[in-house]
């Protein structure tokens, strides 16, 4: 089968620096059980290698989960941001910490304080749930979610020219119709694209990928917003190809592609470059 790789692949510079500060954790502290305040990044395969390593990834209730360490303990805040409440709690527990989160992502907290500092108002366009999202929607009562699968509630805009900032993993191509609405109902809203490049050159490279491809493989992780969104924009961009998103090798050997001629394959910007390198020395011998 003839092979062809999106590019850009590997970590996003926001990924790197957070598996080089847990190294560094590890460094600095040999003989302590270090863990980590849920994935790390959105790859579960990178979570299994850190687990290997020692690292241990708590899920569920972040307060509680905090409130069960002991003094000194190791804790890491993962790349998509937290709640501040978050960073007093562990102070007041008197663990150590390190901060991963990415520097796109702390750099728009910052810019939604300083707007809520200002007395405005701010639309945040993201996915429900998502950790970045969270966190963006912790920093005050009035930032408010606008849902990319919901209907957004203008009545909670008192505010004429609010400012409208994004999760910085959506996709780039769809953004701008939820700006267009919001401008529609809102016209002296104040609009910044906040899709971070790794995001936004991998949607592009998506875009590339030759007509006559008959297999789109995107190698990412379910929960990984931007693998999602690499998967969606492969899925409607080339509805004759089979497109597929797989987590690592084992899950594509699940696949029958004996028939396939011509693969592009991409990745996510939270996985481990070897199993995108597995998966193409697999598909070059089928």
């Amino acid at each position: 089968m003839k092979v062809a790789l999106i590019k850009p692949q590997g970590f996003c510079s926001g990924v790197t620096r957070a598996v080089k500060l847990a190294k560094q954790a590890r460094e600095e502290h040999p003989n302590k059980n270090i863990y980590i305040l849920g994935m790390l990044a959105h790859n579960q395969s990178l979570i299994d290698d850190l687990n290997k390593k020692g690292f241990i990834t708590l899920e569920g209730n972040e307060e509680e989960n905090i409130k069960s360490l002991k003094e000194d303990d190791i804790l890491i805040f993962t790349a998509h941001g937290h709640d501040e409440k978050l960073d007093n709690l562990a102070k007041a527990k008197g663990l150590v910490t390190y901060d991963a989160t990415c520097f796109k992502v702390k750099d728009n907290l910052q810019k939604i304080k300083k707007e809520i500092e200002n007395g405005h108002q701010v639309i945040y366009i993201g996915q429900s749930g998502h950790k970045e999202t969270n966190a963006s929607l912790s920093v005050s009562r009035n930032v408010s979610l606008y849902d990319t699968k919901l209907l957004f509630n203008y009545y909670l805009i008192t505010d004429s020219s609010p400012f409208v900032i994004n999760q910085t993993t959506l996709n780039y191509y769809e953004l701008s119709k939820y700006h267009d609405d919001i401008k529609s109902n809102i016209p002296g809203a104040r609009i910044e694209n906040e899709i971070c490049n790794a995001t936004r050159l991998r949607q592009e490279a998506v875009l590339k990928i030759d007509d006559d491809t008959d297999l789109i493989i995107i190698v990412g992780h379910k929960i990984s917003s931007n693998s999602n969104k690499l998967f969606e924009i492969a899925s409607k961009s080339f509805p004759k190809a089979l497109t597929l998103m797989v987590n690592n090798l084992e899950e594509l050997k699940s696949y029958n592609i004996s028939d396939k001629k011509k693969a592009a394959l991409g990745s996510g910007a939270s996985t481990p470059q070897y199993i995108v390198d597995e998966i193409y020395k697999y598909l070059t011998n089928v």
